[in-house]
């Protein structure tokens, strides 16, 4: 984080110190003098530069943490993922019913879909907090099939499923509306 703030207040000095130098050259010619046109244009672009770049501040500066959340995420449901073909291997070596794969192949089949969303920095936190209730839904997934908990829990992890699916869903509109209003 360190490194990224240096370089932005690096860049931020860079373009005010520009803004200065196209102001001082602007106001060395009077409103009448030929060139005072000229250094008037360079002075507004210089500071649409500086103006340009202050919007994105925000956006570099949480991009370390965004880069890690999106690690996160992506290890989260990748790993969920494997997890769910070893429950699915499972379920053959331990000979249990092949009824399983009802619960286990849409169970595989989330985790992978979701596993390459696109986080940004705007729902990176959001994306980095519901890798809880996936991996809590896919422990509650696992216990099921290995028949350490009751058979009764299903309905439980196909309630788990749809919030999930919710929240994301409704994370991921909230994410594009957010991108409209801009």
């Amino acid at each position: 984080m360190g490194k990224v703030r240096h370089e932005i207040e690096t860049e931020y000095r860079q373009l005010q110190e520009r803004l200065l130098t196209r102001h001082g050259e602007a106001t060395r010619h009077e409103a009448g003098d030929e060139d005072f046109g000229t250094e008037y244009a360079r002075l507004l672009q210089a500071a649409d530069e500086l103006l340009a770049f202050e919007k994105t501040i925000p956006a570099k500066l949480a991009e370390p943490e965004r880069q890690l959340s999106e690690r996160i995420v992506r290890i989260s449901w990748l790993g969920q993922t494997a997890v769910a073909l070893a429950l699915i291997v499972l379920t053959f070596a331990l000979d249990h019913s092949a009824w399983w794969l009802v619960v286990l192949v849409p169970h595989l089949i989330a985790t992978l879909s979701f596993s390459f969303q696109k986080v940004t920095d705007k729902d990176h936190r959001f994306y980095r907090h519901l890798t809880i209730g996936l991996h809590l839904e896919c422990l509650m997934v696992a216990l099921i099939t290995l028949s350490v908990i009751s058979l009764w829990f299903v309905i439980l992890a196909i309630i788990g499923w749809l919030v999930l699916g919710i929240t994301v869903s409704e994370g991921l509109g909230d994410s594009a509306k957010k991108g409209q209003s801009r």
